[in-house]
């Protein structure tokens, strides 16, 4: 039996190498014989074929986990990026492999933390530099922003209807400036220049949620986005969120001029190439419950030049707020507008003009008894220069004018003049120190716990974006 299959395999091997010898003729005789170009087409053809398999067996792999970056699976091996370690909290939802749960659904998610000193050799008793902000604490570590975004763009397909949201949260000790009244100060226990979540210390970190909105995205015209909700202004050149500012300090113009956060309804659309427009209804500076029952304008407009060196932005802001000599609601109308030059002067040097204008009627009582309106305008100026591609020089110059004392408490002008660098170890952390000298005419000492004219500060700031 086992003779008789022997003889059998043997006899099928033989078969099978003749007819392996035979074929190998035939297509030799048909390639010698054939036209070259049809089959380096065929060839070209079969490894196509060979790919499109790989490249579907590879998509139908299963995604890679990944366990404090260690590398469970072959997907991730070859993988040469450093997603599994960048740190970013959108990265928290990727798999390594080209897939994120919040991606996929259109959500971005991140955030940053700004930790900042400044230096004062006046050595204020109260510890402070006030009026200059948000780096108010003199000689001390600040956490100034621990700031965490949540957001779905409603415009993802300029054809189509879309939705869309945005959070922002911020910890930390500029919570005190951006807190809304009947939001913020209610459940954080915060309020501007009052207690923090933390207690009563001179730190005062507290919570803010200076943005909360809900956006519809229409395909009208170029499109209309409309914001319903609570969201940051957009009076003036600096802005709350500290990686979109070049100096760790602010201009008292931001500080003391205009609104940080609005309630409301805020639409915004680009009229062509050149032209943008905002226009909503919002319930006045920082206040979210609407506590005077009535309706402020803010809209405004940007023009963009052809060549896009320079572009000129308006915006205003005008309805009734609350003050404590109010008579008539009605009557005390507030209005605030800004206006904001960009030029591109060379290919490093960058010039910014802006300049606000803000009214409060019946804002006081004079000395008469009567009512008097408030008046307070000033004018900015800065030059950035970009000495490398990751480090970038700047200054900032100051003339803000407070007629009556009606926004800071010293009828007078105010000045200052900033230096400062903008480092950028990495794509995202970033280093800004500068150097900065504040005075006041017409008598004023508001430095130095109310003792001096002047005030010298050099201070900095980091910012880690993930």
């Amino acid at each position: 039996m086992r003779r008789f299959n022997l003889r059998k395999k043997t006899w099928t091997s033989s078969w099978s190498l003749l007819m392996f010898g035979g074929v190998s003729l035939l297509l030799t005789g048909v390639t010698q014989g054939a036209d070259p170009a049809i089959f380096s087409e065929t060839e070209n053809n079969f490894t196509s074929e060979l790919q499109l398999v790989s490249a579907t067996a590879e998509n139908c792999a299963p995604a890679c986990v990944k366990d404090s970056c260690a590398i469970t699976d072959s997907c991730c091996a070859t993988d040469d990026s450093d997603d599994c370690c960048s740190g970013r909290l959108q990265g928290l939802f990727d798999d390594c492999c080209g897939n994120n749960w919040l991606a996929d659904h259109g959500i971005s998610l991140g955030g940053w933390t700004e930790v900042g000193l400044t230096f004062n050799g006046d050595r204020p008793a109260n510890k402070s530099n006030a009026p200059v902000g948000a780096n108010d604490i003199s000689n001390g570590f600040m956490l100034n922003q621990f700031y965490f975004q949540l957001s779905k763009d409603a415009a993802t397909n300029a054809d189509c209807y879309g939705l869309g949201f945005q959070v922002d949260l911020l910890v930390g000790h500029d919570s005190n400036f951006t807190t809304a009244t009947g939001l913020d100060n209610t459940w954080a226990g915060n309020d501007r220049g009052g207690v923090g979540v933390f207690g009563t210390d001179k730190d005062n970190i507290g919570i803010a949620m200076p943005q909360m909105y809900a956006s519809f995205y229409a395909p009208i015209g170029n499109g209309v986005t409309v914001n319903v909700g609570h969201f940051y202004k957009t009076i003036g050149y600096e802005v709350v969120t500290a990686p979109d500012n070049f100096f760790y300090s602010h201009a008292y113009t931001m500080m003391y001029s205009e609104p940080f956060t609005h309630t409301g309804v805020l639409a915004s659309s680009q009229i062509n190439d050149n032209v943008s427009w905002t226009s909503g209804l919002t319930t006045g500076w920082d206040d979210f419950s609407n506590k005077d029952g009535t309706w402020s304008y803010l809209g405004g407009f940007t023009f963009t030049a052809d060549d896009e060196l320079s572009s000129l932005a308006f915006a205003v802001s005008s309805g009734t707020e609350t003050t404590g000599a109010v008579l008539a609601r009605d009557e005390d109308t507030r209005t605030i507008y800004s206006i904001v030059y960009t030029r591109q002067l060379t290919d490093c040097l960058t010039y910014v003009f802006q300049h606000d204008n803000g009214r409060q009627e019946k804002a006081f009582v004079n000395g008469d008894g009567n009512l008097e309106n408030a008046h307070w305008y000033g004018i900015n100026q800065y030059l950035f220069y970009d000495l490398t591609d990751n480090t970038k020089a700047g200054i900032r110059a100051e003339w803000w004018r407070d007629d009556d004392g009606f926004r800071l408490g010293g009828d007078g002008n105010y000045y200052n003049v900033t230096a400062g660098l903008n480092w950028n170890i990495s794509d995202c952390l970033i280093v800004r120190p500068e150097v900065r000298w504040d005075w006041a005419d017409n008598g004023l000492r508001p430095y130095d716990d109310g003792s001096d004219g002047s005030q010298f500060t050099v201070g900095s700031d980091l910012i880690l974006s993930y």
